[in-house]
């Protein structure tokens, strides 16, 4: 592909809104960019996945993005050298340099090994897309997962992740008679500061990533008129160090929640696990990991880094559960993602896409 085809792709691509649970235009646009750019066996699975192949027989390749974005729509505008909009930096900038990098491939190939992309949803969410992906037992040796690292830099390990709801549960009465009763609204706000108090004692002299913490993302209490509150929900996200797994951590918060309890009559506290991540460390010294190294080195010229993420990402899950060697690489800065002033620099996005199909070269050339 040319320079400009490449462009013109991620452009089409951000102009399509997507986020989580509206993906399916951005999905039947891909299918149709896929096949006119001569990948083979486009298809699209049950839960919404996209899949086109470069390439055939030997080993596999997965370079795998997501076609989901955050809510938000921001205009897409072309302006000294950044390609504003949606996703532009988590993750489209990436999917598109896949497809790009595939699509460059697929005259070289041959049956000297394979190429599968894929465009999964659901990752902002819950991750089906992911999950369905597993569930479709490609036969891929190894996978690259399309995240915004940097140009020159490789993700290399996440953290875990628990979300869940607690609501908090009094009686109501006459907001007039206030003192009679447990206002349900300031009972779970001291529930929240003896949780994150609980978390504070993991903090780790070593940094955020080897840190426990804890957010409060949402809070909602049930409307009345002139009374007490009796019911109060809390969003809770919990981000894992690699040495604390979910379970350990629903436990860690268990033993506030009961001290909370304790001598506080009639108030009640109910848990509701919404979604669980573990945290996940790659191999440093995989084939993956020295293809993307020595690829950055002969884009850029200079030597890549490794790194430690916060966040989560459709890597954690696959890599535990598929066992391969894996690695999260993808143009873009990522503190702008979810922002209102996402933008990629194209010449950035232009120099990845050359990552990508380096990277896959040097895997084939050493795979059996």
């Amino acid at each position: 592909m040319k320079d400009e085809e490449s462009v013109s792709l991620l452009r089409r691509m951000l102009e399509v809104y997507s986020p989580t649970g509206r993906e399916e235009r951005l999905a039947d646009l891909l299918e149709d960019e896929m096949a006119g750019l001569g990948l083979r066996g486009v298809r699209r699975d049950g839960a919404g996945n996209v899949y086109g192949e470069a390439g055939s027989g030997g080993f596999t390749v997965l370079l795998c993005g997501h076609i989901d974005t955050v809510r938000g729509w921001i205009p897409v505008r072309l302006r000294d050298g950044r390609l504003y909009g949606r996703g532009a930096v988590d993750a489209k900038s990436s999917l598109a340099a896949m497809i790009s990098a595939a699509a460059a491939l697929s005259t070289k190939l041959d049956d000297h090994g394979k190429v599968i992309v894929a465009g999964v949803v659901d990752e902002e969410g819950e991750a089906r897309g992911i999950r369905q992906l597993i569930r479709e037992n490609l036969g891929v040796g190894c996978a690259i997962f399309g995240e915004p690292s940097g140009l020159g830099n490789v993700t290399f390990a996440y953290k875990g992740s628990v979300k869940l709801e607690l609501t908090v549960r009094t009686s109501t009465g006459h907001v007039g008679a206030q003192h009679l009763y447990r206002n349900a609204v300031e009972e779970a706000y001291e529930l929240w500061r003896l949780i994150k108090g609980r978390c504070e004692e993991y903090r780790s002299p070593h940094g955020v990533f080897y840190s426990l913490s804890a957010s409060l993302t949402g809070i909602r209490s049930r409307r009345t008129t002139g009374g007490v509150p009796d019911r109060c929900l809390l969003e809770v996200d919990l981000r894992l160090p690699p040495k604390i797994s979910s379970e350990e951590a629903i436990r860690i918060i268990g033993k506030p929640i009961q001290e909370f309890l304790d001598g506080r009559e009639p108030v009640s506290v109910s848990t509701r696990i919404l979604d669980r991540v573990e945290p996940f460390v790659a191999g440093r010294d995989t084939k993956v990991m020295k293809a993307l190294r020595e690829a950055i080195l002969e884009v850029t010229g200079k030597p890549a880094r490794l790194l430690r993420k916060t966040g989560t990402g459709d890597m954690n899950i696959f890599g535990r559960e598929v066992g391969v060697p894996v690695a999260t690489y993808g143009p873009g800065d990522s503190r702008l993602s979810h922002t209102s002033m996402e933008y990629i620099d194209i010449q950035e996005f232009l120099m990845s896409i050359r990552v990508y199909t380096r990277a896959v070269e040097k895997i084939l050339a050493e795979a059996p």
